[in-house]
């Protein structure tokens, strides 16, 4: 369970207050708000890119999946499996499901392709994958629909769907048929601007 308690980010023109919320653990959560009520700066919060003033408890083991996808200049299969080079995990032992997860995005093809020439699609779900590979307690999504096909919506639901069991999601989204069919619970920012 993540906790948030007096959450405030100072920004040189603004400051964003944020309600006390309440994350379940094992569920998928969504933060919904009208543009500039500070979605992405609470996720950003959450998982230590942002400082901030007041409280978080229970944001530990987390990672944060950014809109716009960063990938190196590296096949597919090295992206993904960089967060477990880093963390010096047996890549092998992970291949099982590493073949699950591609195989569920529909990136097994494209394994041995230099991820620079992906479409956009293709590099957002590569990016996804490179997310959860590790198994972090909680995985934050930012706009994850973005650039994907109404198949690829589909399979990453059908992913989301099976990761819960054992992780906390939480995302930022305006998808809402995406929204419907995933939500557990649902987070309302107003935007409270000092």
């Amino acid at each position: 369970m993540i906790n948030t308690k007096n959450v405030k980010v100072v920004y040189p023109e603004l400051t964003i207050k944020f309600d006390d919320v309440t994350i379940k653990e094992n569920s998928i959560t969504f933060i919904k708000g009208p543009n500039g009520s500070g979605k992405t700066t609470l996720l950003k919060s959450l998982s230590n890119l942002l400082e901030y003033e007041g409280e978080i408890v229970g944001n530990n083991d987390i990672t944060y999946n950014s809109p716009k996808p960063v990938l190196f200049n590296m096949t597919v299969l090295e992206n993904i499996t960089y967060p477990l080079r880093i963390r010096k995990l047996n890549i092998e032992s992970y291949m099982p499901r590493i073949n699950n997860y591609v195989e569920k995005l529909n990136l097994t093809p494209l394994l041995q392709k230099n991820a620079h020439k992906l479409s956009d699609g293709e590099q957002k779900k590569t990016s996804i994958l490179r997310s959860i590979i590790f198994g972090p307690k909680i995985l934050l999504l930012d706009e994850p629909t973005t650039s994907l096909d109404v198949e690829s919506i589909e399979e990453l639901t059908i992913l989301l769907k099976e990761l819960r069991e054992e992780m906390t999601i939480i995302i930022v989204s305006h998808d809402r048929s995406f929204i419907e069919e995933l939500h557990d619970d649902v987070v309302e920012l107003g935007g409270n601007y000092v």
